[in-house]
């Protein structure tokens, strides 16, 4: 069964199952994209996912997580603490995302300022560079430049 089946059987069940219609849900979305939807026939974006969501009271990640244990023979738990140890291993689960997509840093910018960090953190354990420098596998001058270096904002 593909996901976009999946998706179309767990809406049908949600729908029916809060005593909803097609109709009745129809407030934010065209019943005739519901029965397209439920229908199998019509893919949902992200928007659409989250009107669908809101007018069965749902988080997306609900509607999403019951639509993904389906079309995977997983339960909904497992795919929430799944999606969630995956989350706290990028080390993500308990922060706020920026809301507009380019105010993401480059990778180059995050990496000197871990670079930084470490060496920061070794300079204030009272290592000297030499010890820095062997203990963080960097270039002696990388780390003599990081060693003087003040953080800006």
């Amino acid at each position: 069964m593909s996901l976009r089946q999946s998706f179309a059987a767990v809406l049908q069940m949600l729908r029916q199952s809060k005593g909803n219609t097609q109709r009745s849900m129809a407030s934010s979305l065209d019943q005739t994209t519901i029965s397209k939807v439920e229908s199998g026939k019509h893919s949902v974006t992200l928007d659409v996912g989250q009107k669908l969501a809101a007018a069965l009271d749902l988080e997306l990640t609900a509607l999403i997580a019951l639509a993904v244990s389906r079309d995977s023979n997983r339960t909904p738990r497992e795919i929430l603490l799944t999606s969630l140890a995956q989350l706290e291993a990028l080390e993500l689960a308990d922060t706020n995302q920026p809301s507009e997509a380019g105010s993401k840093l480059p990778l180059n910018v995050v990496s000197a300022r871990e670079k930084w960090q470490a060496v920061q953190e070794l300079k204030d354990q009272g290592l000297t560079q030499s010890e820095a420098r062997k203990k963080l596998d960097m270039p002696e001058s990388t780390v003599r430049r990081l060693w003087h270096l003040k953080r800006e904002n």
